[in-house]
C-alpha cells in the first residue's frame, strides 16, 4: 500500500502488523500531519465477525473522550478495498518495550504509569466500555519533556473491547484476553465478564511495572489459567520503595472473587491521588467516570 491513496491520507510506510491488521504512517495531505492507518487483512474482510470487532474497535476508540485514549477520525474503505482504521499518530514505546530495555519502572515513574492507566480505563468504564485485553503490550508511554519523571500513557487496541450496549457479541465458549492478564471470572465464561476484569487486568499490569515480571505465570494456557484460579498473588516481591498502600491496593484489585474485588477504578484512581486514602466511596456499577471524563 505504499504510495497509495486512502481518501485524502498518502501511505508513507509501514508501522507494524498484528495477526489481523497492518499500521501504517500516512500523511493527510489536506493539513499536512501525520496519521496512523490500521488496516484489515483482505483474507479476514470476508469474515463478518472479524469485520465487526474491527469495527467495534473504531466505535469503543471513538466513543472515549480521555487524552489516554488514541484518536478515531475516520473509517474508510482503500480502493483495493481493505478496511481501514484512521487514527491519531502516537509516537512513544509500549510498557512492554520499556520492561524489556530497562526493568521495573522507578516508583515515581509506576505511580505516574498507574494513576493515568487507572484514569483512562475508569473513562472508558463510564461509557460502559470494557477493554478485556488490558497489558503491557497495549499501553504506549509517550515522553513528556517537561516531567521526564512523568511519561505520558496511551491505551491502544480496543479490538474484543466489549460494549455492554449489546452491539457486540461473545461466542460461548471464546477466550477474550492474554491469559497472563485475564480474571478467574474471564476463563469461566466470557460472556460474564464485566468492568472488575479489567481491575483485575490492571492489578496484574500495576504489579509488573513495579516488578518487571506479571504475578501469576505458567508454561501453558492450563498452567496460567489454574495459577489464576488458585495461587495468590506474590506481593511480598513488590519493591519496598513502593509507598506502603501500594501493595494492599494492589492486592485488593487481584482478588479472585470479583465481588471482594477493589469495586471502581474512580476508587483506584483517588486512593493513589490521595496517597492510600481514597476520599469518596467507589461507585458500585464501577463505572464512575474519571476527572478527565467529567471535562
Amino acid at each position: 500500500m505504499i504510495g497509495q491513496m486512502v481518501g485524502r491520507y498518502r501511505v508513507v510506510r509501514p508501522l507494524g502488523e498484528g495477526g489481523m491488521a497492518r499500521v501504517f504512517v500516512a500523511e493527510d495531505t489536506n493539513v499536512g500531519r501525520q496519521v496512523a492507518i490500521k488496516v484489515l487483512l483482505p483474507e479476514f474482510s470476508r469474515l463478518p465477525g472479524v469485520v465487526e470487532r474491527f469495527m467495534n474497535e473504531a466505535k469503543a476508540m471513538g466513543r472515549i473522550r480521555h487524552p489516554g485514549v488514541v484518536d478515531v477520525f475516520e473509517v474508510m474503505v482503500a480502493p483495493s478495498g481493505e478496511l481501514c482504521i484512521i487514527m491519531e499518530l502516537v509516537v512513544g514505546e509500549t510498557l512492554r518495550e520499556a520492561l524489556w530495555k530497562h526493568g521495573p519502572l522507578p516508583p515515581t515513574a509506576a505511580l505516574a504509569v498507574m494513576e493515568q492507566l487507572a484514569d483512562t480505563v475508569a473513562a472508558a468504564h463510564a461509557e460502559r466500555i470494557i477493554h478485556r485485553d488490558l497489558k503491557p503490550e497495549n499501553v504506549i508511554l509517550v515522553a513528556d519533556p517537561l516531567e521526564p519523571q512523568r511519561p505520558r500513557v496511551r491505551i491502544l487496541d480496543f479490538g474484543i473491547a466489549k460494549l455492554e450496549d449489546g452491539s457486540v457479541k461473545t461466542a460461548t465458549g471464546t477466550q477474550m484476553g492474554t491469559a497472563t492478564y485475564m480474571a478467574p471470572e474471564q476463563f469461566r465464561n466470557a460472556k460474564l465478564v464485566d468492568h472488575r476484569a479489567d481491575i483485575y487486568a490492571l492489578g496484574c499490569v500495576f504489579f509488573e511495572l513495579a516488578v518487571g515480571t506479571p504475578p501469576l505465570t505458567g508454561r501453558n494456557l492450563f498452567e496460567q489459567m489454574q495459577a489464576h484460579l488458585t495461587q495468590a498473588p506474590p506481593l511480598e516481591r513488590l519493591p519496598p520503595t513502593l509507598p506502603p498502600f501500594v501493595r494492599p491496593l494492589i492486592g485488593r484489585m487481584l482478588e479472585k472473587d470479583r465481588e471482594r474485588r477493589i469495586g471502581s477504578l474512580g476508587e483506584v484512581v483517588a486512593t493513589l491521588r490521595g496517597g492510600g486514602v481514597a476520599p469518596v466511596a467507589a461507585a458500585p456499577s464501577g463505572a464512575a467516570p474519571s476527572s478527565a471524563a467529567r471535562r
